[in-house]
């Protein structure tokens, strides 16, 4: 216990030293307190929260790559490159594309390992605020509280069957603040994981406060979260309340021209970022090379020209600021969207940082198109539709079929976000690829394994197909 105590308090003290935390204040070294002393300040609670942001995006394998690259790599809107020269940092491009991944692959493993030892923290800070009796404890238990839902939702998308297509089937272990560090928990079945998420966020949302900015969780993102999973489990009467919130918060507003969305994808400045992992200059994560490396001549991934016929490339601004004509592929374009120039330096070959924009606007107005459509409510879905295509420059819509077309958006917007295996998951589709491969509706390997070394600690029952 003494160890991951350590554990917990230096990556903590990552924050400090990086300078991430707009409140920091002088006090004794992190990793020489004990909780009890920690946790009697609101400093010590604030350093203790940017610590788990820390712990989040401090490997590959976690918030820095993986939460992208892992499930647009199992999707139909990328196609591997076969350079040999061409090669993806966290290795999603080797281990990931080609759909053979198995218990041991390191991507698998990395993202499970540094999801649950943030959870592991982040309930070390729920267990203390529960008891505390400070003045803001309550904005800091709301925190806390919406980052664990986080942690899950993406843990239950990696690992667990769509809740659409199997409730009962086997999803995670989830730990709460009650829970030893060395007890061993069997994995919770897919709804009661988001049972157990929907309680986090909705307890969450009366003590949260939007005094935070867009780098942490806030009042907003919890309502936002809640959106995304009513919207995820069909609950879409409650998705659109929802929404709705989220949206009140006029500090977040969909940008309507070129030269703004360019903007949000370069250099990180947009208010449609509801919440966002932060990476600074000094960041070695080169969060802006998910995808595409230019200064390095190394381009993992094409656009597919299945995603790319979704466009109207002479009216639509997302096409010039998402994606970009390959400099030795004739005719094919590479991914651009993730691979901003904020942080680059060119002289030294560093693709530098990008912000992970994880909740964002045009998302809000999605799950309102689709949601209003599948409550009967056309008018309203239509409304909410033409609200983002007029943002990206397109006219309304007016074609027959408004539920395609709303699916159709979704994917024109959120691509290389990780939505589009969601979605293929929830609405029990498969995808095919020009090249070949692909995975049929409903595959056993929509759900990734559970790492082999969780199955060797804990003896927890693997996912079918492993």
């Amino acid at each position: 216990m003494k160890t991951n105590k350590k554990l917990f308090f230096a990556a903590v003290l990552v924050v400090f030293l990086s300078a991430c935390s707009d409140d920091i204040i002088n006090k004794e070294p992190l990793d020489e307190l004990s909780p009890e002393t920690l946790f009697q300040t609101e400093g010590g609670y604030r350093s203790a929260l940017d610590g788990v942001y820390a712990i989040m995006k401090q490997d590959f394998f976690g918030y820095s790559h993986g939460i992208y690259s892992m499930p647009e790599a199992i999707s139909d809107d990328l196609v591997g490159s076969s350079n040999s020269k061409d090669f993806s940092y966290d290795g999603g491009l080797e281990n990931i594309y080609p759909l053979a991944y198995t218990p041991t692959t390191g991507n698998i493993e990395g993202f499970w390992k540094i999801s649950y030892q943030a959870i592991y923290n982040v309930n070390t800070i729920i267990k203390q605020a529960r008891k505390s009796t400070l003045a803001n404890r309550d904005a800091f238990l709301g925190e806390a509280l919406g980052i664990r839902a986080l942690l899950y939702y993406n843990l239950y998308r990696f690992y667990a069957p769509a809740y659409n297509t199997n409730k009962e089937a086997l999803a995670v272990p989830y730990r709460f603040e009650t829970d030893a560090l060395l007890d061993v928990k069997p994995r919770n079945t897919s709804a009661e994981v988001i049972n157990y998420i929907l309680s986090d966020l909705k307890e969450a949302e009366p003590l949260a406060t939007n005094t935070v900015n867009s780098y942490r969780i806030s009042k907003t993102a919890i309502y936002a979260l809640l959106a995304r999973v009513c919207h995820e489990t069909s609950d879409y009467k409650n998705a659109i309340v929802y929404a709705n919130l989220a949206l009140a918060d006029i500090r977040y507003k969909l940008d309507t021209t070129l030269a703004a969305l360019q903007k949000e994808w370069d250099k990180d400045d947009s208010g449609e970022i509801m919440f966002r992992i932060r990476f600074e200059n000094n960041e070695t994560q080169y969060t802006a090379g998910i995808f595409a490396i230019p200064v390095m001549s190394s381009y993992p991934y094409l656009v597919s020209n299945d995603l790319l016929s979704l466009y109207d490339q002479s009216k639509d601004f997302r096409f010039s600021v998402y994606f970009k004509s390959h400099p030795t592929v004739k005719g094919s374009y590479f991914p651009k969207k993730q691979a901003g120039t904020r942080t680059t330096n060119a002289a030294t070959f560093d693709p530098g940082n990008i912000d992970l924009k994880l909740i964002r606007v045009p998302e809000m107005y999605l799950i309102l198109a689709e949601s209003y459509f599948q409550d009967g409510n056309s008018a309203s879905a239509l409304m909410n539709l033409n609200k983002l295509r007029n943002a990206r420059g397109l006219g309304d819509f007016s074609g027959a079929d408004l539920n395609k077309e709303i699916l159709n958006e979704r994917r024109r917007e959120l691509a290389f976000e990780g939505f589009r295996f969601t979605d293929l998951k929830r609405l029990g589709l498969g995808f095919s690829r020009a090249a070949g491969g692909g995975l049929a509706p409903k595959a056993e390997r929509f759900a990734l394994p559970i790492p082999q070394t969780e199955i060797d600690r804990s003896g927890i029952t693997q996912n079918p197909g492993y």
